[in-house]
């Protein structure tokens, strides 16, 4: 065989390996096939496992991932409502979820992150620029809901995305919300004057709130003990009744037993080991103290009168 030949033979069997090669692809389990003849897509999407084509370049297969992916590092300045500048960071989640839809618009992945971040971008621009500085980073009262506004990003993004692109936005939201570094101190100050003010104001109505709870306590107190008082007068004047009651039932039974037991009661109450007396021997408080004197006690009542 002449050097010509085999030169010819293993070009030929060169050709035959390279076209073998390019003939075939495989498609991972994380991907979607999209094979394309002339330039033109042929369908069905292609799933994963081996398939065949025609050779490069006359049919062309695109890889495309299925997987969910982030996408980080969209930081930019804008103006809010009030005419502040602010920083602002995010972040999406996406995958493809139309892949010829994908391969007709955008075709790569890095055509795919470029145009999701500027559109992330100009929705975040349309959403956080309708809205002023102090709803995110004030110390007021007044604060915005990160996730309403989060929902409001991702409504912007998701119809586009879909649309255009053939992508899913799954989520999309803020991770930062911060003030460029020349602005910091001045507003931090603000801030600081601020939450003085609200915890100034916070003092006085639990103040108010205080002299009215002691206010009502008061009261309420004085009802009480005005309610025991006549409570207790009123318990007192039945028992001084009763007591009087007693008295003149046992004065009616025995008036001169009644008499002495009440000398009694008085020597006990003005007489102690102490006590001196000078009095004159007619004196009353002596009726009692010469034994003859000392009345016997009547009979006891009969049943029925005790019963009574």
């Amino acid at each position: 065989m002449s050097r010509r030949k085999r030169w010819a033979t293993a070009a030929a069997v060169l050709f035959a390996a390279v076209l073998a090669y390019d003939i075939h692809y495989v498609i991972d389990e994380s991907e979607q096939g999209v094979l394309t003849n002339f330039g033109k897509i042929v369908r069905p999407v292609k799933g994963p496992g081996l398939h065949f084509k025609l050779p490069t370049p006359i049919s062309m297969v695109y890889k495309i991932d299925r997987r969910v992916r982030p996408l980080t590092g969209l930081k930019q300045e804008l103006i809010t409502e009030d005419q502040k500048n602010v920083l602002v960071d995010g972040y999406l989640l996406w995958r493809v979820a139309d892949p010829i839809r994908f391969v007709e618009a955008i075709r790569t992945e890095a055509n795919a992150v470029k145009r999701l971040g500027d559109l992330y971008r100009s929705s975040v621009g349309i959403v956080v620029s309708n809205k002023s500085r102090d709803a995110f980073v004030s110390l007021g009262l007044q604060h915005q809901d990160i996730t309403k506004v989060s929902k409001e990003i991702l409504d912007q993004v998701k119809p586009v995305a879909a649309s255009d692109y053939g992508i899913a936005v799954i989520r999309a939201g803020l991770v930062e919300y911060t003030l460029p570094a020349e602005n910091r101190p001045s507003v931090i100050k603000r801030m600081i004057s601020e939450r003085a003010r609200i915890a100034a104001r916070y003092r006085s109505e639990g103040e108010e709130r205080a002299i009215g709870i002691e206010a009502f306590a008061i009261n309420e107190h004085q009802k009480i003990m005005a309610t025991a008082h006549a409570e207790a007068t009123a318990i007192l004047g039945r028992a001084e009744a009763d007591a009087l009651k007693t008295l003149s039932t046992a004065y009616r039974e025995d008036p001169a037993f009644y008499k002495f037991i009440r000398a009694l009661d008085s020597y006990d109450s003005i007489i102690d080991k102490h006590t001196t007396l000078i009095l004159p021997a007619d004196n009353e408080l002596f009726k009692y103290l010469d034994g003859g004197k000392i009345p016997a006690p009547g009979p006891a009542p009969s049943p029925s009168k005790a019963q009574e």
